[in-house]
């Protein structure tokens, strides 16, 4: 069966991972092959010490731009890593541009030192294609965060509509921005089961439920309160299968949540955040098609 519209950005979201820092794309299997390149994709490093990547690649979807996400403590440059960690604690609200409402600095910085590329490589392989090509934007993690600032930005900017699907990403903005994505961005957000990332920074209703638990009180209760998630939820069961939102949802979750956590569970709470072959996002949105 072949793959699905959202397991071939998955599978782009993956792909963005092994952005050289030379900008090339290493071809990680079964992942790369799965999208469907028309031909060999450009991609792009930058911020400091290349910490920001994405790569641009055309295929009969349309044109993809996939962000990377936050480099995995298992890669080999251990600065570049933490740089990258670092850069995701930079949790401030700031304005970002003209974009509306407040946004997360760390991403917004990461954004926008990839922007003298992405934008003209967009508008190049978008001209290619000739009128009616579409674009999405992908990303897993902090990557996910980046394609909903880059949507906004493109729209707002150049009025260039995307579709954007993401994976397991951390919430871009305030209330006030969410308000005004929701109305301009076609998007959908998968999130998988214990996976705490999606919760970050936290909105006004992680802050209550998790600030009763001993241990995490100092830490909720330093962050800003009206971060908000953005995007239609698809949400993964751990048996893959996928379910709409819903208040019922949103209290299971974060009492499932609060009992790993409660119980030192950490290792549950990594692994659910994972995208590769045989870990929940990929066994929810790739049942089929590409994993072995």
């Amino acid at each position: 069966m072949a793959a699905s519209l959202e397991c071939r950005l998955l599978c782009a979201s993956v792909s963005a991972y092994s952005i050289q820092n030379d900008g090339t794309v290493a071809h990680a299997q079964p992942y790369f092959d799965a999208i469907r390149f028309a031909q060999e994709p450009t991609a792009t490093v930058a911020g400091g010490n290349g910490i920001n990547a994405c790569l641009v690649g055309t295929n009969a979807d349309g044109v993809i731009v996939g962000l990377r996400g936050t480099l995995p403590p298992a890669s080999p440059n251990h600065e570049q890593t933490i740089r990258d960690w670092m850069n995701d604690l930079n949790a401030e609200l700031i304005h970002g541009g003209g974009l509306p409402g407040l946004v997360h600095e760390g991403f917004w910085d990461s954004l926008d030192s990839l922007w003298p590329w992405l934008l003209p490589e967009v508008q190049r392989q978008l001209g290619n294609g000739g009128e009616g090509r579409h674009l999405y934007i992908t990303g897993h993690s902090k990557g996910a965060a980046l394609a909903n600032l880059a949507a906004m930005r493109l729209k707002i900017e150049k009025g260039i509509d995307a579709t954007v699907v993401t994976y397991a990403g951390p919430h871009p903005g305030n209330e006030d921005f969410a308000a005004a994505y929701i109305k301009l961005i076609n998007s959908t957000r998968f999130e998988y089961a214990d996976d705490i990332v999606p919760h970050l920074p936290p909105s006004l209703a992680f802050r209550h439920m998790f600030a009763s638990i001993p241990f995490m009180e100092p830490y909720v209760h330093r962050l800003d309160l009206d971060y908000s998630s953005v995007g239609t939820l698809q949400y993964i069961e751990q048996d893959g299968s996928i379910v709409d939102d819903s208040a019922t949802l949103r209290f299971t979750r974060f009492e499932s949540l609060a009992r790993l956590i409660v119980t030192l569970r950490f290792d549950q709470i990594v692994a659910d955040h994972a995208c590769r072959c045989g870990a929940g996002y990929m066994n929810g949105v790739c049942p089929t098609g590409v994993c072995p």
